[in-house]
């Protein structure tokens, strides 16, 4: 058997993180184009242009990616002669940016580029794979970069002055990966990479159970702390590396089903964030496969954290189920699972949660 995978790396602390950039962008050249985000630029670069300044690093470019990760800008950022001529790329913010960079890196014959990412809500910062959208914020495809970001420097003094929310809903899309990667490989031969990524992803779970609830209420006063650092890593890094390891088809299943049939309701759509959408799914993917202690264990985390748990917290009712369930189970997200998940399973497991107290 013949198999290569290149595992993500990175550099985590404060402001100080970003001392070590030339020791690891040396051996790919002296000139950075810089793309991001605007806010997310306005919070980094402060830190970040010291250090190119002193190592000689010359900065020919600073781009705001577009606000939304589509092949078409990824092209026009790739044709600016200031990205062509760039030694490597930086990618700034969040997970839109970092992914718009990838097709960049595609379109650029695998131009090098690392990421510095803003906000703790995605494993976009160190995984292989970018969601790409129409411009009116339609789902379109995916794309694969050949491998992760060179290096991802990490500084949590920055994500911790990030919105609240972001982390909330990062973390709920993390614990989907433990559940959702496990009932996908559930019954099937798997090789090394496989089991890795398998092993590593209840450590996309356990430290939420442990130090969420403490980690969001620092996030929420602004203070770093233990707690804040060990999930800011379990959302950016440690799903980075299961999300790598397996294949792509066990990396999504019910919670994200559910998340898509979710957001047929323009409202929820638009009111709602993803990750937050993905952790209601994913107490439909427990009842559904009936692990009802994890049920009970996940329950009172939920509550407190304020994920929700019924409809209602989504702006739905029961009148929606009927075109969530159809939205679910017409996905591909599915189709790897121990077993056929039908219409009906997923109706009487949401009619469960609504039974609840």
């Amino acid at each position: 058997m013949r198999s290569t995978h290149c595992l993500p790396s990175y550099s985590f602390g404060g402001h100080d993180v970003f001392d070590s950039i030339p020791k690891f962008t040396k051996l790919y050249g002296k000139s950075v184009a810089i793309i991001g985000g605007e806010t997310a630029l306005s919070k980094a670069l402060p830190h970040i242009r010291p250090v190119l300044d002193k190592a000689g690093i010359k900065v020919l470019d600073i781009i705001h990616f577009g606000g939304e990760c589509t092949f078409a800008r990824g092209k026009e950022i790739a044709q600016m002669a200031s990205v062509k001529d760039a030694d490597f790329m930086f990618a700034v913010g969040g997970g839109k940016a970092m992914d718009t960079v990838k097709v960049v890196a595609l379109e650029l014959d695998d131009k090098p580029f690392f990421t510095i990412p803003t906000i703790a809500s995605t494993c976009a910062a160190t995984s292989e794979v970018a969601a790409v959208y129409t411009a009116d914020h339609t789902f379109d495809d995916v794309a694969f970069v050949n491998h992760p970001p060179v290096h991802c420097f990490i500084d949590a003094d920055i994500l911790v002055e990030a919105p609240s929310r972001y982390l909330w809903a990062g973390m709920g899309d993390t614990i989907a990966k433990h559940y959702e990667t496990h009932l996908s490989a559930r019954n099937r031969e798997q090789d090394y990479n496989t089991q890795l990524g398998l092993t590593l992803a209840s450590m996309c779970s356990e430290p939420i159970l442990a130090y969420g609830i403490q980690a969001y209420k620092d996030s929420q006063a602004k203070k770093r702390s233990d707690a804040f650092d060990t999930i800011a890593m379990t959302v950016i890094f440690t799903t980075g590396i299961v999300s790598g390891c397996v294949p792509m088809a066990y990396n999504s299943n019910m919670a994200h089903a559910v998340c898509y049939g979710c957001v047929t309701n323009k409202e929820t759509e638009e009111n709602h964030l993803h990750g937050e959408m993905v952790a209601y799914g994913l107490l439909i993917l427990l009842t559904v496969d009936q692990q009802m202690d994890e049920l009970q264990r996940w329950l009172p985390i939920y509550r407190e954290l304020g994920w929700p748990t019924k409809l209602s917290q989504l702006g739905l009712t029961a009148s929606h189920i009927p075109q969530i369930v159809e939205k679910a189970t017409s996905v591909h997200d599915i189709d790897v699972s121990p077993y056929k998940i039908t219409a009906d399973m997923l109706t009487k497991a949401i009619q469960y949660m609504e039974s609840l107290d």
